[in-house]
């Protein structure tokens, strides 16, 4: 193991790891790998000098304390979905566990800085779709990717976070929490060694194995600057579908996602279109039946109708709905109780349903 992590740390192409892994078995035990690699021209100097400035102890200790495991490509337990692409990660680090039906996996992404209803639509449609058995790949960004990630656990499905950083640096550190669940029921994957920091250029490359995990990419709300779009050309090139949300032509978090309408993607208007395109393994879970709205209270139901996806106020829903502020965040709290509204903060409060 500490050779294959010393190989990681030289950061060399995927080619050239893929061919040491495949017809260097014997060289990759010895000590001294690194300098009989060298000597054969499969690495440099400078790639050797640059893991000698890195404390190889410390990251075995890093990755023993996490109960991190290390995964070749030439590995049973490596993603099926990753096994036969060309760029796919050599080497890949998880922490969690990896299982075979992970191959049944959709991907959910989009901006850091979406908006209320590209939050609902992202966690809602993991939600569905980990209802039916499906896996839910993404970032572990900020915004959307954070959504997908916690609609899944939300109905106890397996979710797989994949990180631009070592597998010890949690990026941004705000989601150090929900990465440990996500740990805990499914698991955390880069190809970066202990340490690596969070690069640019590191997210791109991680857009790619978050695309090659899955059958199918959701853009839910993208800019046109948006890291969304290499998640794409990486879906195209493997044959991936892609779905986009249609948003509204008058913001910038909608620009990203309505030119990939313009460019073929398929329109996404809830989670069914998913299922009906996608070769997927459906596998209905046993739910508990959502409150039927007709059953609701004539002042539950007049709410309930005022509510959004965006945010509205309760002094909004108050005028609107003409009643007193107490009887108001009475009704607000029936409505949360059913599963039928969320309170998001500030007394703002959004429909839960999509």
């Amino acid at each position: 193991m500490t050779n294959l992590v010393k190989l990681s740390d030289t950061r060399i192409d995927t080619l050239r790891m893929k061919e040491i892994l495949i017809n260097s078995k014997e060289i990759l035990k010895e000590e001294n790998f690194l300098e009989i690699l060298m000597k054969t021209g499969k690495i440099s100097q400078k790639e050797i000098d640059r893991v000698k400035k890195i404390n190889i102890e410390l990251q075995m200790k890093v990755l023993s304390d996490k109960e991190v495991s290390l995964l070749t490509f030439k590995d049973p337990d490596y993603p099926d979905n990753l096994k036969n692409l060309p760029d796919a990660p050599p080497i890949l680090y998880c922490k969690g566990r990896l299982l075979p039906s992970d191959s049944n996996a959709v991907a959910i992404v989009g901006t850091r800085k979406a908006t209320q209803y590209g939050l609902t639509v992202a966690r809602n449609l993991a939600k569905e779709l980990s209802r039916r058995g499906t896996i839910i790949i993404s970032g572990l960004a900020r915004g959307i990717d954070s959504q997908a990630h916690i609609g899944a656990l939300e109905e106890n499905g397996r979710t797989i976070a994949v990180m631009a950083t070592g597998i010890d640096r949690v990026y941004p550190p705000g989601n150090k929490n929900l990465s440990v669940e996500i740990a805990e029921k499914g698991a955390l994957l880069t190809e970066l060694p202990p340490f690596s920091r969070p690069v640019p250029y590191y997210f791109p490359e991680r857009n790619r194995i978050i695309s090659g995990l899955s059958k199918a990419v959701i853009a839910v709300q993208a800019s046109f600057k948006s890291g969304v779009f290499s998640t794409v050309r990486w879906a195209l090139e493997y044959g991936r579908d892609v779905y986009a949300l249609p948003g509204d032509i008058t913001r910038e978090v909608s620009k990203g996602t309505n030119k990939l309408l313009k460019m073929g993607a398929i329109p996404l208007t809830g989670y069914e279109d998913v299922l009906n395109n996608t070769k997927l393994m459906i596998e209905e879970k046993e739910i508990e039946p959502p409150p039927e709205i007709d059953n609701l209270g004539e002042d539950e139901k007049r709410v309930y109708e005022l509510l959004e996806l965006e945010p509205k106020t309760a002094d909004m829903l108050t005028s609107e709905a003409k009643m007193k502020p107490q009887e108001l965040l009475a009704v607000m709290a029936v409505l949360q109780i059913k599963g039928l509204a969320r309170e998001i903060g500030g007394k703002r409060f959004v429909k839960d349903k999509i």
